[in-house]
């Protein structure tokens, strides 16, 4: 075996593969760029889901790392209200500790002349150079430090329009102070923080703008070599079980937990989405099997051996997709950056997050190999007819119109295959819920197999159909259909996986969407007007709120005002959310959240105090069921609660906590408001209630003032925000899909122009051959977009299982029938437009043109 292939590569030198391959191209320059350009479709949808999915945690890991420096230890707050400034000096003291300094972080919102963006406002001291870092490398020189300003990242500073020296808003605490931009950092001299959402000012500076004086909310330690476990200990010691000691990077854990739900979600549709792209590209490349049969069937004529032309087969695959493969990658990056990039607000909020993303050459490399390998595995077709007992000639006598015909028996053993593998996703996802990734691939493969067979079906009862039809364009449409082919299947194929993967996708999207929005009206009715510190829909930034609530209660058409309380903390290897309802509250649990135990007697106990609501996730991995203890590490130290219920989410992927005010200040000991719930007056309109409040709080121009549904619009708004990129898969699944199954349509009706001219002889007309074609196209491209449709239905429904059960994110089934409409519309409606035109040019072929053949 050895020395054929050592033969057949002294008879294939470069030079000679390069030659053929160069011959192929001039002879079929559409055929393999169509092709090729179904490949880079397909590439372009990996890559960019994958590069997408891939750069959330690595800006964050920027900033933190660059932070620390040489940071080994923090001593951390359990509040945004931190501790006395003065306890850094006792860390500084104790044994073992070569270095520390302090650190305020603080949620604030900067605005400048173009607009606001959410930030973490960082004061640091001097004494942070000495770490190393990004204070090493932009504070250490004190330029910074000593002009009293701020330090923005270049893409914050684009974004609100502003430049050194130029004066902004910092809006927190429900206050507005004005503060001068000291430095704008560039990727040159700060690559940790360049496209992160922070402000960076001197401590003292940064208490000031966030109402914070003389506190901090952190402690950076260097212990000396060797000596951090004992550090460590010395550390829990002084925190008196009230602050929290972690490694310098523990909030690369959290949002890693954070994150984890949405990358569950996230795994499930980039897999179907990955899968779909392969198929696509595979598909793609089917197209070209029966002419590359042909290319064969002349090389060994002409005496070219097997190994010779495996060899220019492979040779040629390899080529068309690396070259379209690499189109596909920078399709994807392109996408990446347009499409997929957006950061939700929400996230910001809670961590150091941006939409910062880098080519990373792994996820490079492999969507180039799954290009690669879609296209070799659909060049493998061919090699059938290298068996030493195929005739050379036997392509020329089987199908000289350049057809491949699919038999019954393959059809059916194919469906058969394929209904299997629908039931075995069915029974696997049932014992186990976490096989419903690689269900939802299985599933893509599942609807591939059942095209045969429909088509078949389908196609031989269009002549009972149209017997009584008198239209030249439905005898046209019905021969052509006669036979299945593999371009046919193929054809249909593309729509159906891309319908499938777009209605699985859109349809557990439109799910979560809908079940966030039921908590979130449920979470904002307890009140007509909310006043908030910042526009965080999530309520955790607290305010001082005394003077506020007591303004408001002695406002006209106000009849109540009630403190909600809120914040984030973090429990083990979660940032959880805590909700606080004050006692006056209609609802303490939204009841569309609820996953055990009974609505009516967990608000009994939660209003009682002692007794929480737990998310689902949090509750799984403690353990914890209805009734059971755990522990809260609540800033006045650790204390037990029990579960009350169990619910979802409630669209914070991390988790909830829910419990009563009167529960929140005993352990948090403060009196700060995260939102104030006002209740107008019977007779009050929304719009007089709302100007009455505004003008009551007119002295706090930093609090966000709006009506219950428009608070409750931006919450919906931002969850929308997070699910931007599922909803732009599933869209750019149809329309990739459609342009392909259209380039591929008019390849085809282009490579029938002889067929076309004979019937012209016969007498048919340019528009019935016209009309034809498009009924032809439309009967493969509906069979296809139904069939995918109905698996998509039953990938949806097992993806929105699976969201629930495994993420903990609300997400009821529902039938999508309007999103399933809009799909098949959309596919239709852009291959028909696309094709149209060649499609009639192909109609108006000479009839001399038959004679060519």
């Amino acid at each position: 075996m050895s020395g054929l292939l050592d033969r057949a590569l002294l008879g294939m030198r470069p030079s000679m593969l390069m030659f053929l391959y160069r011959r192929r191209l001039r002879a079929h320059p559409v055929q393999e760029l169509l092709a090729g350009a179904g490949i880079a479709v397909g590439v372009a949808l990996v890559f960019g889901v994958l590069l997408a999915n891939a750069g959330l945690s690595n800006s964050a890991n920027q900033l933190v790392h660059g932070l620390s420096g040489s940071a080994r230890l923090t001593l951390v707050a359990r509040s945004a209200n931190g501790f006395p400034a003065q306890l850094e000096r006792r860390v500084a003291a104790l044994p073992g500790v070569q270095l520390a300094t302090p650190v305020l972080r603080e949620n604030m919102t900067i605005s400048g002349p173009r607009g606001r963006e959410p930030i973490q406002l960082i004061g640091v001291s001097p004494s942070l150079a000495a770490m190393g870092g990004i204070a090493q490398q932009q504070l250490g020189n004190g330029a910074l430090l000593l002009s009293g300003g701020l330090g923005v990242p270049s893409g914050l500073a684009r974004s609100i329009g502003v430049a050194r020296g130029s004066h902004v808003r910092l809006i927190g605490n429900g206050y507005v102070h004005s503060a001068s931009v000291g430095a704008v950092v560039d990727s040159e001299s700060l690559q940790a923080i360049v496209g992160t959402p922070v402000a960076v000012a001197v401590l003292g500076v940064a208490q000031r703008l966030a109402e914070r004086p003389g506190r901090i909310t952190q402690v950076l330690v260097k212990p000396s070599p060797g000596g951090e476990a004992r550090v460590a200990r010395e550390l829990r010691r002084l925190a008196a079980g009230r602050l929290n000691v972690e490694p310098a990077d523990y909030e690369l854990r959290l949002l890693a937990q954070a994150l984890q739900p949405n990358r569950d979600s996230s795994a499930l549709f980039s897999a179907i989405s990955i899968m779909v792209g392969f198929l696509l590209a595979v598909n793609a490349m089917l197209l070209t099997v029966p002419e590359r049969r042909r290319f064969v069937a002349e090389l060994r004529m002409q005496g070219y051996g097997p190994a010779q032309v495996l060899l220019l087969l492979a040779f040629q695959a390899v080529a068309l997709g690396l070259a379209a493969s690499i189109a596909g990658v920078a399709l994807g990056d392109l996408l990446s950056h347009t499409v997929y990039r957006q950061v939700p607000n929400y996230l910001i909020a809670a961590f150091p997050v941006s939409n910062e993303q880098s080519l990373q050459v792994g996820i490079v490399l492999l969507a180039v190999a799954c290009g690669v390998l879609a296209t070799v595995l659909a060049s493998l077709s061919p090699v059938f007819d290298l068996r030493p007992d195929r005739p050379a000639d036997a392509v020329f006598r089987e199908a000289t119109d350049a057809r491949e015909l699919v038999r019954d028996d393959v059809a059916r053993r194919a469906a058969l295959a394929g209904l299997a593998l629908i039931a075995l996703v069915g029974a696997a996802v049932a014992v186990a819920p976490s096989a419903t990734i690689v269900g939802g691939v299985l599933l893509a493969i599942a609807t591939v197999c059942l095209i045969p067979l429909a088509l078949t079906t389908v196609i031989r009862l269009l002549p009972r159909l149209t017997e009584r039809a008198r239209s030249g364009a439905a005898v046209v449409a019905v021969s052509e259909l006669r036979a299945i082919t593999t371009r046919s299947v193929a054809l249909a194929a593309i729509a159906a996986i891309a319908v499938y993967g777009s209605v699985a996708i859109g349809g557990a999207r439109d799910d979560l969407l809908r079940g966030i929005d039921q908590a979130i009206s449920q979470y904002h009715s307890t009140a007509a007007v909310w006043v908030t510190n910042s526009s965080n829909v999530f309520n955790t930034e607290g305010f001082q709120a005394e003077r506020a609530v007591e303004r408001l209660r002695h406002t006209p058409g106000v009849a109540d005002v009630r403190v909600y309380q809120g914040a984030l903390l973090d429990v083990a290897n979660r940032r959880i959310w805590v909700r606080a309802r004050p006692a006056g509250d209609a609802i303490a649990i939204e009841p569309s959240q609820l996953l055990d135990g009974d609505l009516q007697t967990a608000e009994r106990l939660i209003r009682a105090g002692g007794w929480a609501a737990v998310s689902s996730g949090f509750a799984g991995e403690h353990g914890l069921a209805v009734g059971d203890a755990f522990s809260v590490p609540a800033p006045a130290g650790p204390s037990l609660l029990r579960v009350a219920a169990i619910t979802t989410n409630s669209g914070w992927p991390a988790g909830t906590i829910t419990l009563s005010s009167r529960e929140y200040a005993r352990l948090w000991r403060s009196r700060e408001a995260a939102a104030l719930e006002v209740a107008l007056g019977r007779g009050v309109s929304t719009a007089a209630g709302l100007a009455a409040v505004r003008t009551a709080l007119h002295s706090r121009p930093g609090l966000w003032i709006a009506p219950a549904a428009a608070r409750a619009g931006e919450a919906e708004a931002s969850a929308r925000q997070g699910l931007h990129t599922l909803g732009q898969i599933s869209t750019l699944l149809i329309v990739a899909a459609a342009l392909a199954v259209a380039a591929a349509l008019s390849a085809s009706v282009w490579q029938r122009r002889i067929r076309l001219a004979s019937l012209k002889i016969q007498g048919y007309r340019p528009a019935q051959l016209w009309a034809g074609l498009l009924i032809e196209s439309a009967t493969m491209l509906g069979i296809g977009a139904l069939l995918g449709a109905v698996v998509g239905i039953y990938g949806h429904a097992l993806a929105s299982r699976w969201l629930t059960t495994a993420t903990g994110f609300p997400a009821p089934f529902a039938f999508a029938g309007t999103q399933i409409l809009f799909t098949l519309a959309l596919i239709t409606a852009i291959t028909l437009a696309v094709m149209a035109l060649p499609g009639l040019a192909a109609a108006r072929v000479p009839a001399r043109v038959s004679l060519q053949e």
